[in-house]
């Protein structure tokens, strides 16, 4: 209940503050004008940190003052509050506030606050830094669109607060749904369309406060050192994730890391024609789910937990390498068209195959384990461990050697078929074999469980296609077509028409957007081909495109009579839609 009141408290106090701090920015003339690499479209103040900033600061203070054992927390948030304001009102260099969070971090860990699980100074105190530096600067670049900080954070500290509440600490219990509460309120404002931006001194308090109290709340409390690390690494997914991917991208085009742009995943989202608004509600969902799962699965069996979080964050990782690749449908997402050179083009060919052959090969581990897992329910006597780690290796050899063999790296995964998915069927039950004939001649399955292998081969396969396939599936369901282009009806629900369907959709050149197909056939009506359906017969063009919208259609028939097509143009004619054979 106390935790319940305080969260109103802190909400309520948030959206009283942030009308005033607003009114205030605007005649002293804090405001953001429109900018390239900004969404906003008029003047918008800034500042709205302040109001987190002091609604969470008032309770904090009510609560547990100047307390010893709080305090370290209370300084380094106002000391990188003040960093950050100071940034918004004179504007800092990347270098000196990158410093100014060292000095912080520093002044913190010399209070106490460390990564306490880890015994040796020489790795906490390093481990420490990284994650509270890295953590105030990833809130700070996701703070790009409206909502999305604000909204991340709140998600992130209510699981916090959820994770840490059976825990017993108190301090990182009600600070965590305080500064839930705070972003709660400040949202009424900040959401699409803002009203007012948080600016720097927001964004940075709450990176920083989410990584002091993960250190001194999470980490401190939990029983597996590989729990203790992947709860917050998924609680706070999409920032850290976020930073990684920008990182990367621009590492690899040559640009300063701390130069702003829409290369972010947000702005990813947005070019393959989400709305801002939806691509936020996208971004709030993942974080929602990683830190849902975290919380449910780490309560249940650590090593359980483990190979669901590895799952997740391949797929996370997909999901970022299908952005990177997407070229989008606004060029203002990737700005201006990179060209590497012939060294850094072989340098990027050897990194996806590594990374390709080192994504199998964690699959792999964590299909054979989680084998085990199923089979003997969760709780893996000590004499199958020993075989498993003893197998193991035998299984990793032996896997990845037969996919390279069938050729699965050497598969352009964004075109992936089902000629693909039985390729690695087939490589997945060989392996299986061999690996079964191994140990048959060596150990004679003497106390080996058969149904382990059974298991593994369908977790292998599924864990291997759902990988392989990731791509695909991510075009296939999240590129959506742009506003913009002519809308279109293809003419013939065949396999010419499939094929004018795919090449329509795989080629930026063409644009078009397919709004359905017109075919006589009766068993093919209502019918769909990657997702667009069959409206009718071709007599039926008048209609559907009045429905559609279409103002030109494409005949994508292999082979059609003269008389016939003729018929088609004629009924487009006396229907004023424009028609053309595919390909003319």
């Amino acid at each position: 209940m106390k935790y319940l009141l305080f969260f109103i408290i802190s909400m309520a106090l948030s959206a009283l503050i942030t009308p005033l701090v607003r009114l205030t920015a605007l005649k002293a003339g804090c405001v953001n004008e429109p900018r390239r690499d900004r969404w906003h479209t008029k003047s918008t103040p800034v500042l709205g940190g302040i109001a987190i900033f002091l609604s969470f600061v008032t309770l904090f203070l009510y609560n547990y003052g100047f307390s010893e054992k709080t305090l370290p927390i209370l300084i380094g948030g106002c000391f990188i509050f003040l960093l950050g304001l100071a940034d918004d009102l004179r504007g800092l260099t990347p270098q000196v506030k990158f410093i100014g969070q060292i000095a912080v971090t520093a002044l913190l860990i010399s209070m106490g606050t460390v990564v306490e699980i880890i015994p040796w100074p020489v790795v906490s105190y390093p481990l420490t830094f990284f994650w509270i530096v890295g953590l105030t600067n990833a809130f700070n670049l996701i703070d790009n669109m409206d909502g999305l900080s604000a909204g991340i954070a709140a998600i992130s500290s209510s699981a916090l607060f959820i994770f840490s509440f059976p825990n017993g600490n108190d301090p990182v219990t009600l600070l965590s749904i305080v500064l839930a509460g705070s972003c709660i309120g400040f949202l009424f404002y900040n959401f699409n369309p803002a009203r007012i931006f948080m600016g720097d001194c927001g964004s940075m308090f709450l990176g920083f406060m989410l990584a002091s109290l993960s250190v001194s709340g999470t980490w401190k409390h939990a029983s597996s050192l590989f729990v203790t690390f992947l709860v917050p690494v998924l609680i706070l997914g999409i920032p850290i994730i976020d930073t990684a991917f920008v990182t990367l991208m621009r590492r690899i085009k040559g640009t300063p890391i701390s130069q702003g742009g829409r290369d972010h995943l947000s702005h990813r989202l947005v070019a393959l024609g989400f709305s801002e608004k939806k691509t936020v509600l996208i971004l709030y969902t993942i974080s929602a789910v990683a830190g849902l799962g975290a919380l449910f699965f780490s309560e249940i069996n650590p090593f359980a937990f483990g190979a669901v979080a590895l799952v997740f964050l391949i797929g996370l990782f997909y999901f970022c390498v299908f952005l990177g690749y997407s070229e989008g449908k606004n060029s203002d997402a990737n700005q201006a068209a990179y060209t590497p050179g012939r060294q850094v083009k072989a340098l990027l060919v050897n990194s996806q195959r590594f990374m390709e052959i080192f994504v199998d090969l964690v699959l792999v581990v964590v299909s054979y384990f989680a084998a085990y897992l199923i089979r003997f329910e969760g709780g893996v006597p000590e004499l199958q461990r020993s075989y498993f780690i003893n197998t193991l290796p035998i299984v990793v050899v032996v896997k990845i050697s037969v996919f390279y063999f069938f050729g699965l790296y050497q598969t352009v995964w964004r075109h992936v078929s089902v000629r693909d998915f039985i390729n690695i069927l087939k490589s997945v039950l060989i392996s299986s074999l061999i690996i079964v004939f191994i140990i048959l001649m060596y150990a004679r399955f003497q106390y080996f469980s058969r149904t382990v292998f059974v298991v593994d081969a369908m977790l292998s396969l599924l864990l291997i296609s759902g990988a392989h396939f990731s791509l695909r599936i991510f075009r296939e369901y999240l590129e959506s077509q742009p506003v913009g282009r002519s809308r279109v009806l293809l003419i013939g629900a065949g396999d010419a028409g499939e094929m004018a369907l795919r090449e329509i959709r795989n080629n930026p050149a063409m644009k078009f957007n397919v709004v359905g197909f017109l075919d006589d056939d009766p068993f093919k009506q209502k019918r769909r081909i990657h997702g667009v359906q069959v409206l009718g017969k071709i007599e039926d063009i008048g209609t559907v495109s009045d429905r559609t919208g279409a103002t030109e259609a494409f005949v994508a028939i292999a082979s059609v009579p003269g008389d016939r097509l003729e018929r088609i143009f004629d009924v487009c004619g006396q229907n004023n839609v424009l028609c053309r054979r595919f390909g003319e």
